[in-house]
């Protein structure tokens, strides 16, 4: 799937405001296999009330590190002990594939946000793969914000 900003809905929450720090934002961004649609929730919390039994959202965060930089970090759920391995591959193939389509629905979402603080366009993005398998789990660099705007 390719991204398209006419097909990106994106619903700031309550307790988001433009001047929110960027250390306090999470996003939660699921999508529809009927529409190709994408929700991006912006929130101080991730929106759980948005997902569903298939789990495959992205959450995603800003970090800031010891020595005063910051990355973006994400995660998703690749399986668990009730998934076969099988499921799990496809799953996690599925993630790699429309990982660049994702990330260009947040920080298209979020652009303002980025073009405002210009720093956080220079950070890495990882992304974190939950899964009770060890050849599924793990933290996989995907190169910085600039790269998906």
């Amino acid at each position: 799937m390719s991204f398209s900003p006419y097909k990106l809905y994106t619903q700031y929450r309550p307790d988001i405001a433009h001047f929110t720090p960027f250390s306090e934002r999470t996003y939660t961004l699921t999508h529809s296999d009927q529409t190709g649609d994408l929700f991006l929730t912006v929130s101080k919390e991730f929106a759980v009330d948005q997902t569903n039994e298939m789990r495959d959202e992205v959450f995603g965060w800003w970090s800031l590190l010891p020595d005063t930089s910051v990355q973006f970090q994400g995660s998703v759920l690749v399986g668990t002990e009730e998934m076969p391995e099988a499921q799990q591959e496809i799953r996690y193939q599925i993630f790699m594939r429309e990982m660049g389509t994702a990330l260009k629905g947040i920080f298209y979402g979020e652009r303002w946000l980025v073009e405002m603080n210009p720093l956080l366009s220079e950070s890495p993005v990882w992304i974190g793969f939950k899964s009770n398998l060890s050849k599924y789990r793990g933290n996989i660099y995907f190169g910085r914000v600039k790269d998906y705007m």
